[in-house]
């Protein structure tokens, strides 16, 4: 049974499963979650929700990236450069890939504002007392800021997606 099974294309489809998921993941994150967020009162509220999300996604999002950037660069190696799939699967995992130095450039100055607005609320003893931190402007703007940085990240990782299914439609 296992003789018929070709284990290349199993890991592509399981690893194009992987990748639109994460693009499910933080659609939902920025359509619903945040979406809601940015629109509390209450920038204690807002920074504490934004947290939980960010820790989660801290987690899942460098593990999605990076495994499925590498195992769309290796179908490309695999394939090799006559395959007709090969630029699809390298342009995949180089769009993957590019997500991690955007948010390293982009997105982890922002988290650095939010994290320190958390720390203020989490461990107010550390903090001056009489400054109650950033406004609720300040804090819902950064959250807006953001959201709309996750829209690019994700916009990198759907086209990866796309790329990712013309290289198996092309394999």
């Amino acid at each position: 049974m296992a003789e018929g099974i070709n284990w290349t294309r199993v890991l592509q489809l399981v690893n194009l499963a992987g990748a639109a998921h994460l693009v499910g993941y933080q659609y939902g994150s920025d359509k619903l979650a945040m979406h809601s967020i940015v629109q509390l009162r209450d920038k204690d509220l807002i920074t504490e929700l934004w947290f939980r999300g960010w820790d989660f996604g801290r987690k899942y999002g460098p593990t999605m990236v990076t495994g499925t950037a590498a195992v769309f660069g290796f179908l490309a190696w695999k394939d090799g450069t006559e395959s007709p799939a090969f630029i699809y699967n390298l342009a995949a995992a180089v769009l993957m890939g590019s997500v991690a130095p955007y948010t390293q450039f982009r997105v982890f100055p922002v988290n650095d504002k939010l994290l320190a607005e958390h720390e203020r609320i989490v461990n107010p003893k550390k903090h001056d007392s009489s400054s109650g931190g950033a406004s609720l402007e300040e804090v819902r703007g950064w959250a807006a800021d953001w959201k709309r940085l996750d829209i690019h990240r994700q916009i990198l990782e759907a086209f990866a997606v796309v790329a990712g299914i013309i290289a198996a439609s092309k394999s």
